[in-house]
């Protein structure tokens, strides 16, 4: 799962490498937020081995037992649902997340957000994600692993399996980073962000396609990804850091909302899509704003 994720960063990294070179005079941002330098153990109240061993069970159990958010994105444009910019968080957004929390949520939020766009071919929208994506990496520490391959992507641009080939490279270096360094809960919050959005973007999607025999499959997919909620309530139990403790609050409660008003794709209507996008709205209004 988490690997989708990283691979549709770095994909939209390959795509974007011409324009990055054209932008480098720009002056960035050069504060580095304490909090995300803090290691994860200085965020949860213990690391013992026995809990460092369950949280690396769980997350490779969640990471295993997940669909590729890249593969909904790509059956809902397969459908022909319109592009909507308003659906996402906003690229301008990205100069209010202070905290190593909401940047590492945002962080996953905007993989979701560049995959989409990179579908739709929206080049100028993708430069603005990017960048912003770019940014949270900068100050997460985990821009190396961003940056690596960019060139190698651009010299191998014509070869589809180089590339792929070196986006898997990109993402085993950026996934043994996190976890050489302990930061689990980091890697937790990037793809709590990552599955939060996916659902939020799907539902709204799915809204503006009438349901038929021929694309139940994608409802289906839909539905189906509310195993999201249950795989990240369980992950979360593991912590103990306010910021984490909030947020599988507000999963609890969205879980049993969603679970009593759909309990199979037939339950899908307009009006029903619409309470689900609102129960989902809540959760993600407090980690985008």
């Amino acid at each position: 799962m988490l690997k989708q994720i990283f691979n549709s960063i770095l994909l939209s990294a390959f795509v974007l490498f011409q324009f990055s070179s054209c932008n480098n005079s720009s002056t960035e941002n050069k504060t580095v937020n304490v909090d995300s330098s803090l290691a994860d153990s200085n965020r949860i109240d213990s690391l013992s081995a026995e809990k460092k061993q369950s949280i690396e069970f769980k997350f490779s159990m969640t990471e295993a037992n997940l669909p590729s958010p890249f593969e909904i994105v790509n059956d809902i444009y397969s459908y022909k649902a319109p592009f909507k910019v308003e659906l996402l968080n906003p690229s301008s957004n990205v100069g209010n997340y202070i905290s190593s929390f909401k940047q590492e949520i945002n962080y996953g939020v905007y993989s979701i957000d560049l995959s989409y766009i990179n579908f739709y071919g929206q080049n100028q929208e993708l430069l603005n994600y990017y960048s912003a994506t770019k940014k949270i990496a900068k100050e997460l520490n985990i821009n190396q692993a961003f940056d690596l391959f960019a060139n190698r992507f651009s010299q191998n641009s014509s070869n589809k399996d180089s590339v792929i080939a070196l986006i898997d490279h990109a993402f085993a270096e950026t996934d043994n980073y996190l976890k050489k360094n302990e930061r689990y809960l980091a890697a937790s919050h990037v793809l709590a962000g990552a599955l939060i959005e996916i659902n939020y973007l799907s539902l709204n999607l799915i809204r503006d396609v009438p349901k038929t025999a021929e694309n139940q499959k994608l409802f289906d997919k839909v539905y189906n990804q509310k195993l999201y909620i249950y795989h990240l309530i369980n992950l979360y139990k593991e912590y103990t850091d306010k910021d984490s403790k909030d947020l599988m609050s507000s999963l609890e409660k969205l879980k049993k909302s969603y679970d009593d008003l759909i309990k199979s794709t037939d339950d899908y209507t307009p009006e029903t899509i619409d309470k689900t996008i609102a129960m989902f709205k809540v959760v993600r209004d407090k980690l985008i704003k």
